[in-house]
């Protein structure tokens, strides 16, 4: 099974939106484990999705900086709030991986949700 779906962005603020997929890993492990591509001299961050992790709340997306060797600094984590953009970006991704939401912890509220089956 798939445990992180990586979806390439680069646009301004982020190179990547990563999404977990499988609520039962050492995400640092994984992370770890990742490299970008990364122009000299110009600050990147990743966005990665927990909400198959840990819900649908304020813990949902965490920003991380990529350093210059394409890595995930995992110390300079942050939990962000986000625009609709990047929310909906988030779901339409998830809506790609429908059976592995369906079978995650998640409420049915919260499937339903990212699900848009309500």
């Amino acid at each position: 099974m798939e445990k992180l779906y990586v979806n390439m962005l680069n646009d301004s603020k982020y190179i990547a939106l990563i999404t977990v997929l499988d609520y039962e890993i050492l995400l640092s492990k994984y992370l770890k484990q990742i490299t970008f591509e990364t122009p000299p001299n110009k600050l990147k961050r990743v966005l990665v999705d927990l909400a198959l992790k840990s819900g649908i709340d304020q813990y949902r997306f965490v920003e991380f900086e990529v350093n210059e060797l394409g890595k995930i600094e995992l110390k300079s984590h942050k939990y962000v709030l986000l625009n609709a953009f990047y929310e909906n970006l988030a779901n339409k991704f998830l809506k790609e991986k429908k059976e592995i939401v369906l079978n995650s912890i998640l409420t049915e509220s919260q499937k339903n949700k990212l699900l848009d089956l309500s």
